[in-house]
């Protein structure tokens, strides 16, 4: 392992008169850190609150220029002019054609006449409605005027981009909301957040930004500010890559203003509100295996097959009047179930895993399978690297049946399950006797060896927003000029919880081991796998989960940042010729998606130094 000294830089000083536990504290940490020199008292209190971030002024593609048709697309597509349902992305040369809403030029097949409305050969683009951001155009039911920010008929596309697949995927609609919600724990004179947003991920500078409008909006402020993305990749950009293609190089993909002044803004009001809800409590956990309805919901897509299959739960209830407050839920799977053929702004499964927690598990006919238990659900997404996904899963539905891939039944059937497991592990959770809030959080500077993603750091490249260190971007990529980024890991303590935030998409095998049994009767290698890794030069135990301490380790994952994938060294493999820009043979994909290969071992020896601190009783 490489040496930890150059990672870390202690900030505070012990306080004097005060015990500190064992090791070398990290840059932040309660108790008997600055500010939260009284520790613990003995007293529990949490709060819980949930804000809509959903984007909803924004233009929409027509659908005729949508690539995809017919049975690929989910049940609630929008029809095209054929009546046949439409998705995915833009068809070829969108941005160009000029030959009016019906897509037909003059001497083309089927061409008759003119658009009646005027849109060929009009010099605007004609792959969308330009109506304005209020969606609504003239004769139209409701129209009352132009838009006053003038965007209606400019010719400019006012719109959104999906997140998670490829580029130019116009968003259409909205499927259900996306949400910031929040859960606060206090202890005494400890105080943490730990936040889920409905969203890919953020960058570190998002996420400082939080924390930020936080420390302006709330009547008082947490110790600490974790925020973790749920990674759906059915909701828009929310970190720029993922936007249309017009050249070679994708534009930024991001509504920076619907990013500052709903999702950032909503994200922090999520934790003041939390935080001024916050009354006596008693929390309640448990780890639940998912055991072999893993291979039901989850299909690993590189070896070795290793799914982390425990859910973990924990539920609030008032200390006086039993009245619910809500329930914390960490799940590690990739909400990507509705695939790159959705256009409708979506939670994925996560939807249905916390109204199935909150509300209840129901059928079609509305028969009840598992009773809700009442109040708030925060879903957070757990290790989701190797890949977790439930793209070619097949589960059963709550009705018995498999629904199809790409459906929004099979996305339900995805989340009743994970819903229903957690619900028959709060049954049964064991209350913290002893909820003693702590926590330790450590910046880490990492560098970007993936060179497509240096191509992001030369001048007048718009596309990513985060600060670069160690880095002159007029000077170019050399040995002695490399970009770095800072990022944060964590570990959160409630009584025998221990939440372990990693800023990225890390491997289950990294968090919970190599054992077989995580592979639920699959073999860990597949037979046609041209390049396996090789499992005898596998790193050795104790693993992340392991060292985190505890009764209950829990990773939260894209937790304060998203650096990508977050491999394991020893199958760390690049393309001989085209590194990063081409996956290695064997199925290397993640490696063209991660910062490069200092990545995962700056972080392991930033933990293993942070796991080694606790602070005293």
């Amino acid at each position: 392992m490489r040496a930890l000294a150059p990672l870390l830089v202690v900030v505070f000083a012990a306080c004097p008169n005060k015990p500190m536990g064992t090791g070398t504290p990290p840059e932040k940490f309660c108790p008997y850190g600055p500010g939260c020199e009284k520790g613990n008292a003995g007293v529990l209190k949490v709060g819980i609150a949930a804000v809509k971030v959903t984007p909803r002024g924004f233009e929409r593609p027509r659908p005729d220029f949508l690539k995809r048709s017919g049975a690929t697309c989910h049940e609630q597509a929008p029809l095209g002019s054929d009546g046949q349902k439409r998705c995915g992305g833009l068809v070829d040369g969108a941005f160009a054609e000029d030959c009016g809403a019906d897509r037909k030029c003059p001497g083309a097949a089927g061409y008759v006449a003119p658009d009646a409305d005027g849109s060929e050969r009009d010099g605007k683009p004609d792959f969308f409605f330009d109506c304005g951001r209020d969606q609504r155009c003239p004769g139209e039911a409701g129209y009352v005027g132009p838009d006053e920010d003038g965007s209606e008929g400019d010719g400019r596309f006012q719109g959104l981009w999906m997140a998670g697949f490829g580029n130019t995927n116009p968003a259409f609609g909205v499927l259900d909301d996306v949400w910031a919600r929040a859960v606060v724990f206090e202890n005494g004179d400890v105080s943490v957040a730990l936040v889920s947003v409905d969203a890919v991920g953020l960058f570190r500078d998002d996420v400082e930004r939080i924390r930020e409008r936080v420390g302006k909006r709330a009547m008082g402020v947490p110790d600490y500010v974790l925020v973790s993305s749920t990674h759906t990749h059915e909701s828009v950009d929310t970190m720029g890559q993922w936007g249309p293609i017009k050249a070679v190089i994708p534009e930024r993909g991001v509504d920076d203003a619907w990013l500052k002044d709903v999702f950032i803004e909503g994200a922090a009001q999520a934790v003041g509100d939390a935080l001024l809800s916050a009354r006596p409590a008693k929390a309640f956990s448990a780890q639940v295996s998912l055991g072999e309805k893993t291979r039901q919901v989850i299909e690993d897509t590189r070896d070795p097959w290793i799914s982390d299959d425990t859910i973990t739960v924990l539920k609030f209830i008032e200390a006086r009047g039993d009245a619910v407050i809500g329930s914390l839920v960490v799940w590690g799977n990739h909400p990507e179930t509705l695939a790159d053929v959705n256009n409708l702004i979506s939670s994925d499964f996560v939807r249905f895993t916390r109204e199935g927690v909150e509300k209840g598990v129901f059928k079609k006919d509305g028969s009840l399978v598992a009773a809700g238990l009442g109040g708030t659900c925060v879903y957070f997404s757990g290790s989701v690297g190797g890949l977790m996904t439930s793209l070619g899963a097949k589960p059963t539905s709550v009705d018995g049946d498999v629904p199809g891939d790409r459906t929004i039944a099979k996305t339900k059937a995805v989340g009743d399950i994970i819903a229903i497991a957690a619900l028959e592990g709060l049954s049964t959770a064991a209350e913290e006797k002893a909820p003693n809030v702590a926590f330790g959080a450590q910046t880490v500077k990492v560098p970007i060896d993936n060179e497509t993603f240096r191509l992001l750091t030369l001048p007048g490249v718009d596309l990513i927003r985060r600060n670069l260190v160690d880095f002159d971007r007029n000077k170019g990529v050399t040995p002695d000029n490399i970009p770095h980024v800072f990022t944060e890991v964590s570990k959160v303590q409630l009584g025998g919880v221990r939440f372990i935030g990693v800023p990225g998409e890390i491997f289950p095998e990294l968090v919970v081991g190599f054992d077989a049994r995580y592979a639920f009767g699959k073999p860990l290698l597949s037979a046609n796998n041209p390049m396996p890794p090789d499992l005898s030069k596998a790193p050795a135990p104790p693993y992340l989960n392991a060292q985190a301490g505890g009764e209950k380790p829990v990773v939260l994952g894209l937790a304060n940042d998203e650096l990508g994938y977050i491999v394991p060294e020893y199958d760390y493999v690049l393309h001989p010729t085209r590194p990063y820009a081409q996956q290695a043979e064997g199925d290397h994909y993640e490696e063209t998606n991660s910062l490069g290969p200092r990545t995962t071992p700056r972080l392991m020896d930033a933990f293993k130094a942070l796991f080694a601190w606790e602070p005293a009783p």
